[in-house]
């Protein structure tokens, strides 16, 4: 049931807001009977649509989606749809595979920042050269534990390729 609402809210939001270039899953695991995952929004430029209207689309469809139960918040660079038996996170990043922009609403105030750091798109990259499933693993370590935004976490695992086939191979036996 909760992963066929995350599906639907995805979904709905992937049809609904048209520059979205692609929702890569960076976070899944179960705390306390709850499912909590997140995902890297990449945007696609749009020339009739500035950047600031793209997050403004975004955030209304995470708000024309919810249904009764569901609230939406804007914490820590990210939009959180939050349910009893889910809580499903999106970060905006611009531009597609070389984003190098992170969006978000923060005091009702849309914020375009510096990623100062790799887009997931690319995270995703050194995870695939390496052969390594970043989702098995971003949680079991301690060194990230400290990122409460998941796509600093997971662009943050990639840093360090070396140490995640070491944590892989051990959680894997």
């Amino acid at each position: 049931m909760v992963d066929k609402r995350i599906r639907q809210i995805n979904e709905y939001l992937f049809c609904n807001t048209k520059t979205i270039y692609r929702l890569r899953k960076i976070q899944e695991i179960k705390r306390g009977g709850k499912e909590i995952c997140a995902y890297a929004v990449s945007l696609a430029k749009s020339e009739p649509l500035s950047l600031e209207e793209q997050v403004q689309q975004f955030y209304d469809n995470c708000k024309n989606v919810l249904v009764p139960g569901e609230i939406l918040t804007t914490e820590d660079r990210c939009f959180r749809i939050i349910a009893d038996s889910f809580e499903v996170a999106y970060c905006l990043e611009a531009w597609r595979k070389t984003a190098d922009k992170v969006a978000y609403i923060e005091c009702e105030q849309i914020k375009i920042e510096l990623l100062h750091r790799m887009s997931c798109e690319q995270a995703a990259s050194v995870f695939k050269e390496k052969e390594i499933d970043p989702l098995k693993i971003i949680e079991s370590l301690e060194t990230l534990n400290h990122y409460t935004n998941p796509a600093d976490k997971y662009a943050a695992l990639a840093k360090f390729p070396l140490f995640c086939i070491a944590a892989q191979d051990a959680i894997e036996g």
